[in-house]
């Protein structure tokens, strides 16, 4: 899947969902053959916690997995978010509702399971927050409460989308495999290098951790052709000598996670 958008669309700077009923967008229409092709995979129902990764940070994790649970939702599908960046948490902000009242309130009892989910405005979708700060996220991960609570939403909801922190920089994701079905990996155009994407798929694979597809991000197609960069035929080959897929290339709006999470807030 070769998709292309025009470099005004990618909201550079902010994360922000683009994907609404009947829109005519061309990156909407990227996250409905995006949104097809998880349906289809998770057609047996075994698929339906998936863990959205990435080697790096800037690579469009958090405005892929919210734009995905719109798309998905559009469809009747009910969809549940969660927050697994707790260093950086952004899904608050992309959905417009507080931080507080998450995870961190849910693990400590002093929030019901009722109370931890947040109903969005968008159809069909719920979030979960982080919720206060974190200092500690293996205990809660390998916890068997948390385990409980993804079993529980597995019996409630038809997909349950996981932001987690980048594979090469957070090693949560070891912990968060034990509860997902797979895990949909991102590579951002001219920011990820060859070896970086090398290092975290070896990681995933060593912890036994099913990739079960590829996403290609921020492309800019005048770019490539500009200056002669060939990603699409690098990568294609990549992943072709990685593991069989050739990688999804789908155009998203760009993150700031450079921002620390109190000046994202401000």
């Amino acid at each position: 899947m070769s998709l292309f958008r025009r470099k005004k669309d990618l909201g550079l700077g902010k994360e922000r969902i683009i994907v609404s009923e009947g829109s005519s967008r061309f990156g909407s229409h990227g996250y409905t053959r995006l949104r097809d092709n998880i349906i289809y995979l998770n057609s047996d129902g075994n698929r339906k916690v998936i863990q959205v990764e990435s080697a790096m940070e800037k690579e469009g994790k958090t405005s892929v997995t919210a734009n995905l649970a719109v798309s998905l939702g559009l469809t009747d599908k009910k969809v549940v978010v969660v927050d697994l960046d707790f260093r950086r948490p952004r899904l608050h902000r992309v959905f417009k509702l507080a931080k507080e009242k998450g995870i961190a309130e849910y693990m400590r009892d002093s929030l019901s399971r009722e109370e931890l989910i947040k109903h969005t405005q968008y159809k069909n979708v719920d979030l979960i927050t982080r919720g206060a700060e974190i200092y500690n996220p293996a205990l809660i991960l390998v916890s068997d409460k948390f385990k409980d609570l993804i079993f529980s939403l597995k019996a409630e909801y038809d997909f349950i989308l996981l932001d987690c922190a980048p594979v090469l920089q957070v090693s949560d994701y070891i912990h968060i495999s034990k509860v997902s079905d797979g895990a949909l990996f991102l590579v951002a155009y001219g920011r990820t290098t060859r070896a970086q994407v090398a290092d975290a798929v070896k990681e995933l694979r060593k912890n036994d951790i099913s990739i079960i597809g590829t996403l290609f991000t921020m492309y800019d197609k005048k770019k490539d052709a500009r200056y002669g960069y060939g990603y699409g035929n690098d990568y294609g080959k990549y992943y072709d000598s990685a593991y069989g897929d050739t990688p999804a290339a789908i155009e998203e709006t760009n993150e700031s996670d450079g921002a620390t999470e109190e000046q994202a807030d401000k």
